[in-house]
């Protein structure tokens, strides 16, 4: 189990990866982006995907960074101007 900083203790990956999906729901900056495939391994979190513009693809990292337990964060999410 990890502990984060304020006090919330995450007993596993797939949780960790239900806290990050909620987290870009429920943020303004990323509630109307297309949703990301979101994995943890080790408490590192992975993102893939696509959005269209390179400030989305960041405002989803930092979304992540900022939950209590994430030890890092691999965005591999590309930008992908719509068609």
């Amino acid at each position: 189990m990890l502990s984060g900083s304020t006090g919330v203790t995450l007993a596993n990956d797939a949780l960790l990866v239900q806290l990050v999906r909620g987290a870009l729901g429920k943020d303004a900056k990323t509630r109307d982006l297309p949703r990301p495939n979101v994995s943890s391994c080790e408490f590192v979190v992975t993102l893939h995907g696509s959005v269209r513009m390179p400030e989305e693809r960041y405002a989803i990292e930092e979304v992540a960074h900022r939950l209590p337990g994430v030890r890092g964060v691999v965005n591999k999410i590309q930008t992908a101007p719509p068609l």
